[in-house]
């Protein structure tokens, strides 16, 4: 009888710890615990205290960004900005302004740019074909301005003058823009100006000036 009894009272414990498994899963099912967050509070809480979801809006973009990707990120062009040319080098001939008239030289330029007109004529004939093939193995100078001017156009070159008391000495006549010159026109215009003296009353010696000049036939 004691074993039967020892039987009957094993059996009766495990039914009861069934049952009690049964409803524990039955109460996990219906009614699940929040999962935890990793700050160890639930989901919905923060710091322990509840949070209201509406309050929690989109995360704006961040700002800290450079320049450059802060106008990408907007949508907006990002403009590069060239440096500018280094300064030319002091006593060179780039360092000295380039006027437009003769005019603006100065005392002596009305009466030098009388002179180079009344040079017209033998300028003129460089514009031969027979010219222009007798010096077209020349060398031609060009400016070395660190912005030169766009090569199209009409022809322009710079006389570099120096002045004398009274007078001006053409040192050179680099191209400034090309335009549709050959070689031989320019390189003729050159050989017929360079190292040229012209009468400038009112000049006075010591000064350097540069001017356009556009050669016509």
């Amino acid at each position: 009888m004691s074993v039967k009894r020892g039987l009957a009272a094993a059996i009766a414990a495990i039914v009861a710890f069934l049952a009690l498994s049964l409803y524990a899963v039955d109460r996990m099912l219906s009614d699940p615990a929040p999962a935890a967050t990793a700050g160890g509070g639930a989901a919905g809480t923060r710091g322990g205290a509840a949070v209201d979801p509406s309050s929690l809006g989109s995360a704006p973009p961040s700002t800290d960004l450079p320049a450059g990707l802060a106008g990408l990120s907007a949508g907006k062009p990002v403009v590069e900005v060239d440096a500018p040319p280094p300064p030319p080098p002091p006593g060179s001939w780039e360092a000295v302004p380039i006027s437009a008239r003769a005019a603006a030289l100065g005392k002596g330029g009305p009466g030098f740019g009388r002179e180079l007109n009344d040079l017209q004529p033998e300028l003129g004939s460089c514009f031969g074909e027979e010219a222009q093939a007798r010096h077209g193995a020349e060398r031609v100078t060009a400016v070395r301005d660190a912005s030169p001017q766009a090569d199209v156009g009409a022809t322009v070159m710079v006389l570099e003058l120096e002045s004398l008391n009274h007078a001006m000495r053409i040192v050179d006549v680099p191209v400034e823009t090309r335009g549709d010159a050959s070689d031989g026109l320019l390189a003729c215009i050159q050989s017929k100006l360079r190292g040229r003296v012209l009468p400038a009353p009112g000049a006075r010696a010591g000064e350097r000036h540069r001017l356009l000049y556009t050669p016509t036939p």
